[in-house]
């Protein structure tokens, strides 16, 4: 097979394009800046635990050597551990340390949310636009005659434009949008062990209430 008689500029036009247009008349600009926010995610590391624990030992050794008074908040470029360990010291309770978290995790989902479907909508609307192609091809058979080569373009031009809608939503686009899921729910996994080993290892080093504020993480996380 000759792989340059599946490259047609007209279809791939008519499908790209379309979609793009169609899918930016349905959604806003809330969607489309989850989107580039969460596709910037994806190609950054991955967050890990295991570093994350790392870079939080020593802040948490000196928290139970010296107390939380004297503590600052951990040098971290994350912005949750940054912000949760700075509520931490600022208001001395594992409250805090947890709202800061959930706040956080909260508006990745709903980043994440907003992305998924604009993906959606993309994904249906690939498709629609390959049967548009089909038949804006199919409607140059009227002009193209009984002339051979204008026959052929068009009956081409037609069966690729369907062949990209199809690629385009379930090779690239819905894919795309199951690894945002797949990422989003590894992160939050990680991110939920982090704090619950935080909250363990600093229980019975602040106010009283804190202990109890572990345990309701813990309940939550289960």
């Amino acid at each position: 097979m000759n792989p340059t008689t599946l490259l047609d500029p007209t279809g791939a036009a008519i499908v790209l394009g379309g979609t793009l247009v169609a899918t930016v008349l349905r959604t806003g600009r809330r969607e489309w800046r989850a989107m580039r926010r969460v596709a910037a995610h994806l190609v950054q590391p991955r967050f890990s635990y295991a570093r994350a624990r790392a870079e939080l030992a020593p802040q948490v050794e000196s928290i139970r050597t010296d107390g939380i008074l004297r503590a600052d908040p951990a040098p971290s470029r994350d912005a949750e551990i940054a912000d949760a360990t700075g509520a931490l010291i600022h208001h001395r309770s594992i409250d805090a340390l947890i709202a800061a978290h959930e706040r956080h995790r909260a508006a990745r989902q709903d980043a994440r949310g907003d992305a998924l479907q604009l993906l959606c909508q993309a994904g249906e609307l690939a498709p629609v636009f390959g049967l548009a192609g089909t038949l804006v091809a199919l409607s140059q058979l009227a002009t193209a005659g009984l002339d051979r080569s204008g026959l052929l373009g068009a009956v081409g031009t037609a069966v690729l434009t369907t062949l990209y809608g199809l690629l385009t939503a379930h090779l690239v686009i819905f894919p795309l949008a199951r690894l945002i899921e797949r990422r989003g729910a590894e992160e939050e996994r990680e991110r939920d062990r982090l704090i619950e080993w935080l909250s363990d290892q600093l229980r019975g080093t602040v106010p009283g209430e804190d202990d109890r504020a572990a345990k309701r993480w813990k309940a939550r996380a289960a």
